[in-house]
């Protein structure tokens, strides 16, 4: 079993059932103290299964969202537990745990819900929904102008880990915007004019429209950012971005991954809130005013790279500590939810980060 980001665990869906994991952390919560929480799943294969196995197992008072978004249910005073494995394959499950306004919980009260923003989208703007809860939920809502909510399995081959199905959506029906989130819409990337926009391109979008000087971001995200802000790194992951904006009293932070973080929300981060800022701004600006924030953002050459750990020399990790090109940032990490070495190589210059990435690349022994 793997640790699941920064909020929880993922496996199989087949080894959570077979394993009974869903009864250990239920009697877990209860027997340290909590009597009432709340409880969701993203609608995919199993999900239904593991919520089943949990609520036979606490004792305690569960409501229940049904199948819905992390942030929605992230969102709900004290304990809430989320079954999902969010931007993974749909043969994957999970658990999520958030403790959220704890001091406004009371143990003989419902938790408050928090989560109002329905009204807020605009109801033209497509959306692929990645089959996952979102799709889910505003299909419930009467929402049509939504791709992916439903018929087909969570995550494959849409969604926010799968843009290019966004890319041909929107230019086979000549759509100058839409957006994708994963499958329980905790991230999302955003189409404009004829291509799928970098997660950079995004926050610059953010933060521009909320008039902000400072934001924080993670420290794989580009520098070129630092054209346009004051930036605030942050180690990868949703708690280290949450923790360094508390500190630091900013209502911005964003992930590579395309994870964007608001001040309203304290513990997720929330596809929603960038969907519906951008959106409304594009009603209001058209294209040409969201086009003309983009051209400010000069961007510094940089390498991704994801490489499966089991494929890569058993020397690696000592390859990788000797590996210190001049002038190059990198950042070189294990991947929280997947065996997976990510690999990301920054510079000014071009031919700097060409050459650093060949280097690497053949020590690694990765085709590049």
């Amino acid at each position: 079993m793997l640790k699941f980001g920064t909020s929880g665990i993922r496996d199989l869906t087949s080894n959570l059932l077979k394993n009974r994991v869903a009864k250990e952390i239920a009697e877990s919560l209860y027997t340290v103290g909590w009597q009432e929480i709340s409880i969701a799943r993203d609608g995919r294969t199993g999900s239904d299964k593991l919520m089943e196995e949990f609520i036979k197992h606490f004792p305690g008072t569960i409501h229940n969202l049904g199948i819905t978004t992390t942030p929605e249910l992230a969102a709900q005073n004290g304990l809430a537990v989320m079954i999902t494995a969010s931007h993974n394959p749909c043969r994957y499950c999970g658990f999520k745990i958030y403790l959220n306004h704890i001091e406004q919980s009371k143990l003989d009260l419902p938790p408050v819900p928090a989560y109002h923003k329905w009204d807020l989208l605009p109801k033209d703007i497509i959306i692929d929904c990645a089959n996952g809860g979102l799709g889910h939920k505003l299909n419930s809502l009467g929402f049509t102008n939504i791709v992916n909510c439903g018929d087909g399995e969570i995550n494959e081959g849409c969604g926010a880990t799968h843009p290019e199905f966004l890319n041909d959506y929107c230019q086979k029906n000549n759509l100058e915007i839409g957006f994708a989130v994963d499958g329980d819409a905790d991230r999302f990337m955003m189409y404009l004019h004829d291509h799928v926009l970098s997660s950079e391109e995004v926050t610059i979008l953010l933060a521009t429209l909320l008039n902000l000087k400072t934001i924080v971001i993670d420290e794989t995200v580009n520098s070129g950012l630092e054209r346009n802000f004051n930036i605030i790194r942050s180690k990868v992951g949703g708690q280290s971005v949450l923790s360094f904006m508390r500190s630091s009293h900013v209502i911005l932070g964003a992930e590579k991954s395309g994870h964007y973080y608001f001040e309203t929300n304290n513990s997720s981060s929330d596809a929603l809130d960038a969907i519906i800022l951008v959106a409304n701004a594009y009603k209001e600006k058209g294209i040409e005013g969201l086009q003309a924030i983009l051209n400010t953002y000069r961007p510094y050459y940089q390498i991704c790279y994801n490489v499966n750990i089991d494929d890569l020399p058993d020397d690696y990790e000592s390859i990788l500590q000797n590996f210190n090109p001049r002038n190059i940032r990198k950042v070189i990490r294990k991947s929280g939810t997947e065996p997976i070495l990510r690999i990301m190589l920054e510079s000014k210059k071009e031919k700097a980060v060409t050459k650093a990435w060949q280097t690497l690349s053949s020590q690694l022994k990765i085709e590049a």
